[in-house]
């Protein structure tokens, strides 16, 4: 009876939505992406990982009116078979090995988006949308959704947009951290403040500016010391220009970051996210001077054979050098939201937003990247990356060699950290399904072992590392 009266309530709520999505012109939409991996990392000391994880989807829109938009995005990603309330699709009863009983009881589905647009705002021609969104600008370099991971990225933000003619202008504000920690010093905040401009029709493509400003007034308290005032306000402007040219798809862009606040009372070692001694400095004030430099050059064969796209790739991001140490600064180049799994090579290596596993030295990625069509439908990619310091390990930046417990040692380290292939084969299987099967093999350096914890100097248990995936996309 019990069960009865469940079954014909739940066939009246969907009846009842039906009703109203009908009514209030709400669609639905969604995706399912299980993803096998066999991961076998540079730790010689480990042994490979096999898993399946995986990502399902459920989108609402709900158009409201003319002007009022509506739109809910529930998620829910996981491994199989496990039973983490972060990383489980499952939740294990019972306590021994002889009571694996799997049970639909954990509550993993939460908002992965959740926002409403407001069009022609008070009448004039600016969009707002307010709510958990993702923020994606230019390609995904400084902003974007970091999509290959099955959680990907959203922030808490408003994005007012003024579009007109041939140009887009921006304001979006993300709220990072509310803490609550509120006193005479520091308002408990640490929010983002984004201008973006793009114009289109220029040099065959299209021209963007943006301005960044990072506030971070959060609450903060040194160890055996009383909470000081930590906010910091730095600043990120740049350009990017992309377009078509002599036959030549290019992108060429270039990003400058200062302005000061207090990292852990000026603890540049802090700031840096390193194994560093002896950096400590007695100022509250660390100055940050970076930059990042791109370009990017490639040429579609049409008339050969699979046609295939061959791409030359350079970027360069500053690290903190023996200079900056000296002056109190951070010469690190912050890529702020960026999506690295797109830029530095699928093994992820560098998928970290502060100094990209490199200690504070920068990176440079030198890349060769070709894509072809065997047949209609198939798709096949092969990139070959060459990754490096941008400090020189013997020379400017000498002295944080020194300093760095890993890398301290007799033996000179080379400025390069290793080289990376990665192979992508996609089907387009039906209108809906991609399936999709990569290989990488990254063949690692001392100096990248060092950097990242793989080994010592007289027990080096670095390895080259290895990745293969196979995964099915279904969007409906």
């Amino acid at each position: 009876m019990k069960r009865n009266l469940i079954l014909s309530i739940a066939v009246a709520v969907f009846m009842l939505a039906g009703e109203l999505a009908w009514a209030a012109d709400v669609s639905f939409s969604g995706q399912f992406r299980p993803r096998y991996n066999v991961v076998n990392d540079s730790n010689d000391t480990t042994n490979a990982d096999k898993y399946f994880d995986g990502r399902v989807r459920l989108n609402a829109k709900a158009n409201v009116n003319a002007n009022t938009e509506v739109f809910l995005q529930f998620q829910s990603v996981g491994q199989w078979g496990t039973d983490g309330p972060d990383t489980g699709t499952r939740v294990q009863q019972g306590g021994g090995a002889a009571n694996f009983e799997a049970s639909d009881t954990l509550a993993d589905v939460g908002f992965h988006q959740a926002y409403l647009t407001l069009k022609n705002v008070y009448g004039k021609a600016i969009d707002a949308k307010i709510g958990r969104q993702e923020i994606v600008l230019d390609g995904h370099r400084l902003f974007g959704h970091t999509g290959w991971t099955q959680g990907a990225a959203t922030q808490d933000a408003i994005r007012l947009t003024h579009a007109g003619g041939n140009h887009t202008l921006q304001y979006i504000y993300i709220e990072n951290t509310n803490s609550g920690a509120k006193d005479a010093m520091r308002n408990g905040d640490d929010a983002t403040h984004v201008v973006h401009a793009s114009t289109q029709g220029v040099m065959g493509g299209a021209l963007s500016g943006i301005f960044v400003i990072q506030d971070d007034n959060s609450a903060w308290a040194e160890a055996g010391t009383a909470a000081m005032d930590d906010r910091s306000v730095w600043y990120t402007i740049g350009a990017r220009q992309k377009g078509k040219a002599g036959g030549l798809d290019y992108r060429v862009e270039f990003y400058h970051q200062f302005g000061d606040g207090t990292i852990a009372a000026g603890d540049l070692n802090a700031g840096m996210n390193a194994n560093y001694t002896g950096l400590n400095d007695t100022c509250d004030c660390v100055d940050r001077d970076a930059t990042m430099f791109g370009i990017r050059l490639g040429k579609t064969f049409k008339n050969a054979s699979y046609s295939p796209t061959v791409t030359l790739w350079y970027d360069r991001l500053s690290g903190t050098d023996d200079d900056d140490i000296t002056g109190n600064d951070l010469g690190g180049f912050d890529t702020l939201y960026d999506t690295g799994h797109k830029f530095y090579g699928f093994q992820d290596a560098y998928l970290n937003r502060q100094h990209l596993g490199t200690a504070g030295m920068g990176l440079q990625d030198m890349a060769v990247k070709l894509k072809m069509s065997p047949q209609a439908g198939w798709t096949f990619k092969a990139d070959m990356h060459w990754f490096s310091t941008e400090t020189d390990m013997d020379g400017d930046n000498a002295t944080l060699v020194a300093a760095n417990t890993l890398l301290n040692d007799a033996t000179k380290q080379s400025n390069s950290l290793g080289s990376e292939l990665d192979l992508t084969l996609a089907h387009k299987y039906d209108a809906n399904t991609k399936i999709q099967a990569g290989f990488s093999r990254y063949w690692t350096t001392q100096t990248f072992a060092l950097l990242n914890g793989f080994g010592t100097h007289s027990d080096d248990s670095n390895s080259n590392s290895d990745w293969f995936y196979v995964q099915v996309d279904t969007k409906f």
